[in-house]
């Protein structure tokens, strides 16, 4: 007490922090740090909010400014706001720090760039292990091959086959290559077909079946089912050549019946015209509904 009878003023606990110091009673803790920045003065949880809506332009603010500013105010108020609290600030900065980041670098840029790293660490690893291991030729030498290099005897071997070769065929003719020539069988061809159905069409004037314009088969049994294959073909392929001339038309009744056919001659007269203009060049005619299938 002192002498005039008036309580001293209380002392003032030094803090250190000249907000604290300042006043006599300490003033009311801040909730969340304050961060001042360029292109941003206000509490870093509105800082993040507005991040995280895009209202702010990140790529303004300083990582390194914004990382010194926290860390001050954590040390600042680190004995008097609880645990739990600073840990929240801590997370609210990290989520800047990443947004902010992420602006340098992009998602998949980001992963291209860890997959070079990592090959690279890869590499260097490799690299590094076989720098330890022996050299040959330094630390370690291998035992002297004694036998012959196999190339070389090849080749060896290669120019003595060619001058026997050359020595032997020295002064001699030189013999015949004989070539390989397959036999050709002999099968009916079209243009024997398209004779005989018109020898045939001369003699008899009604309709006939297609199988009774075949040739004789000879009795051979080795080529007997080839030439049986070639004389319907061809034959087929005969009546196809004269039905499109107009010498003749092919009727069959239903799918895979055997197939008639009919001289032009034998056909309607009205038919028979409409078939010789569609065939010289004329006004098309109708399809007949009995068309070869």
């Amino acid at each position: 007490m002192a002498d005039d009878g008036t309580s001293p003023p209380p002392e003032r606990s030094a803090t250190g922090d000249p907000i604290l110091d300042d006043w006599d009673s300490p003033p009311r803790l801040p909730t969340v740090p304050v961060l001042h920045l360029d292109g941003f003065d206000g509490p870093i949880d509105v800082l993040l909010d507005l991040a995280e809506r895009q209202r702010v332009d990140l790529g303004r603010l300083s990582i390194l400014t914004l990382v010194e500013q926290f860390l001050a105010a954590m040390d600042r108020v680190a004995d008097k706001v609880p645990l739990e609290e600073r840990a929240d600030w801590i997370i609210i900065a990290t989520r800047l720090v990443l947004l902010r980041s992420k602006l340098l670098f992009p998602e998949r840029k980001a992963a291209s760039e860890i997959a070079r790293l990592d090959t690279l660490r890869f590499i260097r690893a490799a690299a590094a292990w076989l720098q330890e291991r022996p050299q040959l030729g330094q630390e370690v030498f291998a035992r002297p091959n004694r036998e012959p290099n196999p190339r070389v005897a090849s080749y060896m071997s290669l120019l003595e086959a060619c001058l026997t070769v050359l020595k032997s065929g020295a002064g001699e003719a030189a013999e015949e290559t004989t070539v390989y020539r397959p036999r050709i069988a002999d099968l009916f061809e079209v243009r024997h077909a398209i004779a005989r159905i018109r020898a045939r069409l001369a003699k008899t004037h009604g309709t006939e079946p297609l199988m009774a314009f075949l040739p004789p088969l000879p009795s051979n049994a080795n080529t007997r089912p080839l030439l049986a294959r070639s004389a319907i073909s061809s034959t087929f392929m005969a009546s196809l050549e004269l039905n499109r001339g107009g010498e003749l038309t092919l009727e069959q009744t239903g799918l895979f019946q055997s197939i008639a056919v009919i001289p032009i001659e034998a056909t309607a007269p009205d038919q028979a015209a409409q078939l010789k203009e569609q065939h010289h060049g004329g006004p098309p005619a109708t399809p007949r509904p009995s068309a070869v299938r």
